[in-house]
């Protein structure tokens, strides 16, 4: 059996283990650098520490080439000089991304059956197989580097182990949107190209994975940076075909997404009543003192929404305060999740896919636009074009839909749930913005600062107009 590092497991596994117990404590659950990116099974040679199975992955070199293999009806292998590297440094907290340089190389039958036949379709040539896949393997190891991106000291050992169920629904049911997507093709929603999906189950607890195309020469847009808005319109397109994409789903499929509860899972999930203190002074530490009057506002907000169950519990029920059906949400709009190019003449961005649907859920539409405006607009862009983004993603959504059917919501009911889930958007998406931002480097660009200004100062304003529009909303009982 290979591991997803090199034929020779033993020497490699030896010599990695003396590098791995110098350089790191054994609270990581398993070293990422021994099998590559996944903590990977490496038969007989994985008994490494007295861990449970789950705590691991399984994906073998063996599992990917022979899917392969049957996607692509091809007797060809992987060759000795396939390897693989990371693509997915921080760019996802419940799994792993893994590009594969598989090294075709064919079987001399199918090398012969090419010299007999030109119009063979059964056989591929190596040089027309794709020489690199994108494996996306889901892992609760992931969620190591989410804990010390927002600095929480909740997310331990037994948390991560806890979350493996949670990782795991999370991957089928991305699974099961990547069918949905194959069998709609939303016009004006681009995604990439997949190869193999595999889900969790009872009789295959372990060995789950989505295998894609390789997209070169994407652009990393960091979520502490902006993107134009000529450049994000076409992002704008995409989500509101993504959305109007749900009103084709079956009942069942609905009952498949995270449903409604999104918001109020995901605060609970990611904050505890210490991490308040904690923004706080990275905040000041990255603003100065000259903002604590705007900081403190700021965070009494964060206090109130993630304090209160009552408030949590609205934001499970927007779209009934609201007066509207819920509609598909991808739920978690970021630029690692928007994948771009950069044209060569122009230097502009070009939207190539969306990605990652683990958190589909069913919301009200406001919070995906509120995700897109928060993440990737300049404060300035953000003020002046709300209004024509508004428009622009309710027109796509009302164009993207099927068989006639009529619009779940009202144009006035859209720029309402924005203004709702806009709190809640940067609740969810300021620390990240904090902390990519201090990692970006030891002087934080100026964008970055007035992002985060503009963030703390809207997320002030838009509550206190919500208190005065929707003060049911915020009712204690």
């Amino acid at each position: 059996m290979w591991c997803l590092t090199c034929v020779n497991c033993k020497r490699h596994l030896k010599k990695n283990i003396r590098r791995f117990r110098r350089k790191r404590p054994l609270r990581l659950l398993y070293p990422a650098d021994l099998a590559l990116l996944v903590p990977v099974s490496i038969a007989p040679y994985h008994k490494l520490y007295p861990l449970k199975s789950e705590d691991r992955t399984h994906v073998l070199w063996q599992d990917i080439e022979t899917e392969m293999q049957t996607v692509l009806g091809t007797e060809a292998k992987f060759g000795e000089h396939r390897h693989v590297s990371d693509l997915g440094e921080m760019k996802g907290f419940m799994s792993k991304i893994a590009l594969l340089n598989v090294d075709w190389t064919a079987r001399s039958r199918e090398i012969n059956a090419l010299m007999n036949s030109t119009n063979s379709k059964s056989h591929h040539h190596c040089d027309q197989l794709p020489s690199r896949l994108v494996a996306k393997i889901s892992s609760e190891l992931s969620l190591y580097g989410f804990s010390e991106l927002v600095g929480s000291c909740q997310w331990d050992i037994e948390k991560m182990r806890s979350m493996s169920s949670v990782v795991k629904e999370s991957h089928n049911r991305e699974v099961a949107m990547y069918r949905i997507i194959a069998r709609e093709q939303p016009i004006g929603c681009p995604t990439i190209r997949v190869f193999a999906l595999k889900e969790f189950s009872e009789h295959n607890p372990l060995k789950a994975y989505i295998i894609s195309e390789y997209i070169p020469n994407l652009c990393h847009i960091g979520m502490h940076q902006n993107i134009e808005m000529d450049d994000l319109r076409p992002v704008v397109d995409g989500i509101a075909a993504f959305s109007a994409m749900g009103e084709e789903m079956t009942e069942e499929e609905r009952s498949g997404t995270v449903g409604e509860v999104y918001i109020e899972e995901a605060i609970k999930y990611l904050f505890d009543e210490h991490n308040s203190d904690g923004m706080r002074q990275k905040l000041i530490q990255v603003l100065g003192v000259m903002y604590e009057e705007k900081i403190d506002a700021a965070m009494n907000i964060f206090d109130l929404i993630c304090g209160s169950t009552t408030i949590l519990q609205n934001y499970s029920m927007v779209s009934k305060f609201l007066g509207h059906k819920p509609v598909l949400m991808h739920s978690d709009i970021w630029p690692s999740n928007l994948l771009f190019t950069r044209h060569s003449l122009s230097n502009r961005l070009q939207f190539k896919a969306l990605i990652d649907f683990q958190t589909a859920s069913l919301s009200s539409p406001g919070l995906d636009i509120a995700c897109l405006t928060v993440t990737c607009l300049s404060t300035k862009d953000r003020r002046n074009h709300k209004t024509s983004v508004l428009n622009r993603y309710y027109e796509m959504f009302t164009k993207s839909l099927k068989n006639a059917r009529p619009s779940p919501y009202s144009r006035e009911q859209l720029t309402n749930s924005y203004e709702l889930c806009f709190p809640a958007a940067v609740i969810l998406m300021l620390p990240f913005i904090i902390s990519f931002s201090m990692r970006a480097s030891e002087t934080i660009p100026e964008a970055s600062v007035d992002k985060i200004i503009g963030l703390i100062e809207d997320l002030a304003d838009v509550h206190r107009s919500n208190l005065l529009k929707f003060p049911e909303f915020f009712t204690m009982r």
